[in-house]
């Protein structure tokens, strides 16, 4: 409970100024995830809680589907990563921003982890693809042309409790026990395809054609033409080449530097070289398995020292192979379209920023589980900077609008969660036009159905409200808010409010910060 006007006593041992700091509030409680209304606003404009809800009722327990996927999900999103975490979502004012009734335990989380993920794990894989239909509706109708990239990654276990902690390719810390999950994105739009938990002994391409093809066949079921495949050279075998070529898909797929794949390149030919003739590009085409296969190479002359002879010595420094099926495509070209899929890399550092890894259980569904769940919050985030935010918050990761935006402070008493049209009309971003000009206002037509809150929204039913009041549901509307406290004139008598009022102080204002602010730690 925050009073009006507490006083904050002068702090002359610290940098900066020493005064005193008045603030003033609303008597009410507050929170530090003001800004995760608007992630109650978008999971209810998807409805996403309906949907899970009417396909998931023979999963037993005691809540809502729905509310245990919301819960986890919105604990990503607000900073969390542990199942520890889950009280801050009462005690900290989330769980009256969204209407829950109650915030399952910690306990009672990781055995619904357990008894659901053979239900879960491929109802939530349905529900990703749905969300990244929709997002591509909103945003005018799927892409003619996507690539695919997919990549592993690789989480540190420590201990081996947790189901599917196995030694195996541990970059970071050989030997240590990990787990070895796969995920796929579109390249072009940063939509999440989807992930396969994997142990941590798990071979990179295990399970990849499979999903390939899955993956192939609902790019073409959504209208996309010309689908790309790209693939680093973890993934490099006849099987996977033939798997590509088989489903009629262009691909790049990066080629390990074996020695006996020499016989198998072209001729060099020097495609540039600098005007001291020190440094030079040099390209090659050749045939592997009845496919181009194209390399790069770059090196740089080695000058003789002092009294030694000039024999010409180079040495290279950087050299590629890249196995494609595309026409027309030449050896530079092909290596920069396949650099340009290195944004995966980024993609899972942003799963790693909503802390998708750090938990684990001792069941290998639960930890799956855990996972559909972490790209799930993922594609929401992005559906949020994306299509709801815009602007310069295309960009922003979900480090960065978690700081800005998900945990804004505000009170906590929300009676009706504004629109999400009005946050496309923000402070945060580049200056509003002028007063007049066309779709300006926050509540424009032409701002709702930006984000097609009042149009038809096919394949998600809107979420059920009301109903009996426990835990396994919402807070039906029309319930009366709790009462607030008295103000601090009230408790302490008019001589003191008077006694105030003669030296009044100025407020606190937090506002949001736009995207190219960079403070220098996270106030929360």
């Amino acid at each position: 409970m925050v009073r009006v006007n507490d006083y904050t006593g002068p702090r002359p041992h610290v940098q900066g100024s020493a005064a005193a700091l008045r603030v003033r509030g609303g008597g009410g409680r507050i929170t530090d995830a003001g800004g995760l209304v608007v992630v109650r606003k978008l999971w209810d404009a998807l409805g996403l809680g309906g949907w899970i809800d009417g396909r998931a009722g023979e999963v037993p327990g005691r809540y809502r589907p729905s509310l245990m996927v919301e819960s986890w999900v919105v604990l990503l999103l607000y900073g969390g990563g542990a199942m520890d975490d889950l009280p801050l979502l009462d005690r900290r004012g989330v769980r009256r921003i969204f209407g829950w009734a109650r915030v399952p335990h910690p306990a009672t989380f990781g055995r619904w982890l357990r008894c659901s993920a053979a239900v879960m794990s491929p109802l939530l894989d349905e529900l990703l693809w749905r969300m990244v239909r929709r997002r591509w509706e909103m945003a005018g109708g799927a892409p003619r042309s996507a690539t695919i990239v997919m990549d592993s990654t690789v989480v540190v276990r420590y201990g081996l409790k947790q189901a599917g902690a196995e030694r195996g390719y541990n970059p970071k810390k050989p030997g240590r026990p990990s787990h070895h999950p796969l995920l796929a994105y579109v390249l072009e739009t940063g939509d999440c395809l989807g992930v396969r938990w994997r142990p941590g002994n798990a071979h990179t391409a295990r399970g990849a054609e499979a999903w390939l093809a899955g993956l192939v066949a609902r790019l073409r079921g959504a209208g996309v033409r010309r689908i790309t495949v790209r693939l680093d050279k973890g993934f490099f075998s006849k099987s996977i080449a033939r798997r590509m070529e088989a489903l009629g898909v262009s691909y790049l797929l990066k080629v390990p530097r074996h020695a006996w794949l020499g016989g198998f390149r072209g001729a060099w030919e020097t495609a540039a070289r600098d005007e001291a003739g020190d440094r030079e590009l040099r390209t090659a085409s050749g045939e592997l398995w009845g496919t181009r296969l194209l390399s790069v190479e770059r090196r740089r002359r080695i000058g003789p020292e002092e009294g030694e002879l000039d024999l010409a010595a180079w040495e290279t420094t950087t050299s590629a192979d890249v196995l494609t099926n595309i026409e027309g495509i030449g050896p530079v070209e092909a290596w920069r379209a396949y650099n340009a899929g290195a944004v995966v890399e980024q993609r899972i550092g942003e799963l790693g920023q909503l802390s998708a890894g750090r938990t684990a259980v001792d069941d290998l569904g639960g930890n799956a589980l855990l996972w559909s769940l972490a790209v799930l919050a993922y594609q929401l985030l992005h559906i949020l900077r994306a299509n709801c935010l815009g602007g310069r918050w295309r960009a922003v990761q979900p480090r960065g609008i978690r700081l800005r935006l998900l945990r804004a402070p505000r009170e906590d008493h929300l009676p009706r969660p504004p629109n999400l049209a009005r946050v496309r009309a923000r402070r945060t971003g580049p200056r509003p036009p002028a007063a007049g000009a066309p779709n300006h206002r926050a509540g424009s037509p032409a701002a709702r159905a930006r984000l097609n809150l009042t149009g038809p929204n096919p394949g998600f039913p809107k979420a059920p409200r009301g109903g009996a009041h426990s835990p396994c549901l919402r807070e039906p509307p029309g319930t009366p808010p709790e009462p607030r406290r008295p103000s601090a004139e009230a408790r302490s008598g008019p001589e003191n409010a008077t006694a105030r009022a003669k030296s009044p102080q100025p407020p606190v204002i937090i506002a949001l910060r736009p995207p190219d602010y960079a403070p220098t730690q996270d106030p929360g």
